[in-house]
Formats: C-alpha cells, structure tokens, sequence
C-alpha cells in the first residue's frame, strides 16, 4: 500500500469515528464553566420575581396616583388588637384663646389619654400640669399642681395635689384641689386654702372662688386676714 493510500485511509477512519460520535471536532475541547449552573438556577428565581413586581406595580399603579393626589396620610388599624389602650405625650402642650381672645396654655411632664369615666367625659390625666393664661392689660396667672386632668373640648383642667396659683402683681393661692375653667378665666376650689399678698396672709377653712383671672378673689368659710404693717403705713 502506497503513502497516499495509507493516508486516504486513515482520513477515512477519522471521519467515520467522527460521524458516530456525532460531535463535530471543534467542540471536543469545550470546557464548561462551573459558574454556569448557579447563574442560571438564580435567574430562575430572579426573573418570575421581577414579573411578579412588575404586575403588581402595574394592579396598583391606579390607587398610588390617588394617593399623590390627595396627600400622603398614616393611619391606624381600627381592630382594638392593633390599637393602643392609651396615648401618651412627652412634654405635652396644649394651646386655646378665653373669651377675650387672650392665649392660655397647659403644659405637662406627661399626658395620657384616658377615657370617659363616672366622672369624668374622655379627658388627658397629666402629670405635673402648669397652666399659663395672660389679661388683657399684659399681666399673667399661671397655676401648677402635681397632677391634673384636662378636658381638652371643654377648656377645664382639674388640678390636685399641691396646687399653687401666682399672680404677677405678688398674689400666691396655695391648696390641695381646683378646677380651672380656662375659657371663662376662673378658678373655685373647697379645700382649705393659705393666700398671700403684698397686703399680708390670709386663710379659709371651705376653698376659695377666682374670677376674670384674679381680678375678684373671694375666700370661703371661716377666713383669718392677717395685714402686714408695711401695707398700713400711710394709710
């Protein structure tokens, strides 16, 4: 056998080896990258999930354009197991006008929420309360306690504890319980009262009533008036 038949030969077997493997001889080389499987197993994954956004972005798209029409709100779950059984407020403040159109304020440590009761309607149980309300001439009353309850719609704070009540032009009223009718300006209480003022001392057994934010103070019960002597010089 010549050299060109011996290579004619050979060709031949190569290309039948070739044709029952069934791969050309240009892929039997090909490695696979191993990285391959995980990227192809996470689009899987990725992709349904990224359809499933879109969809709802495109079910939902109608009810966000309301939403920026009308304002950005937050609100609560009406079901009582996700509501709250009081609110409460850090240095709470709150602000209104009396009669007069003159400001008052009432402010607190603390203020919870409390619901209506036997006596009282739905009000805010603040600890520490101070009261702040100005006259017209620019002279102020401001009132404190150690506890209170304010009844925001109908402009009332009940005050108890050490109660104390100052007057700028040097009026002090001390005693254990008042109630504060912010609107009208006044003020009564029933327990024993002490005063003092630039006159001297002077003390009642049965409370006191305050009206037009201390313009008129009139003491209850059994009073003691004791007058300093600085105030009848001259007199």
């Amino acid at each position: 056998m010549t050299a060109d038949q011996t290579a004619e030969t050979h060709a031949r077997e190569t290309s039948e080896r070739r044709r029952r493997s069934g791969l050309p001889s240009g892929r039997r080389n090909v490695r696979i990258n191993p990285l391959r499987r995980p990227f192809v197993n996470m689009l899987k994954l990725v992709l349904p999930m990224i359809a499933a956004g879109l969809l709802a972005l495109v079910l939902l798209w109608p009810q966000i354009e309301k939403v920026q029409q009308s304002g950005f709100r937050l609100g609560f779950s009406t079901s009582p197991e996700d509501l709250m059984e009081n609110v409460a407020m850090a240095n709470a403040r709150f602000f209104g006008v009396d009669g007069n159109r003159q400001p008052f304020t009432v402010t607190a440590i603390e203020a919870i929420e409390q619901p209506a009761n036997d006596q009282l309607p739905k009000h805010m149980h603040l600890e520490t309360p101070q009261a702040d309300m100005t006259m017209e001439d620019g002279s102020w009353i401001a009132i404190t306690a150690e506890e209170g309850f304010y009844i925001e719609t109908e402009e009332q704070l009940d005050l108890v504890g050490e109660v104390n009540m100052y007057h700028d032009r040097g009026f002090e009223i001390h005693t254990r319980r008042a109630e504060i009718y912010l609107a009208q300006g006044n003020a009564s209480g029933s327990d024993p009262v002490d005063g003092q003022g630039p006159f001297g001392t002077i003390n009642s057994d049965s409370g006191f009533e305050l009206e037009d934010k201390g313009a008129v103070i009139r003491f209850l019960g059994n009073a003691t008036l004791v007058i300093f002597d600085s105030a009848l010089e001259g007199q």
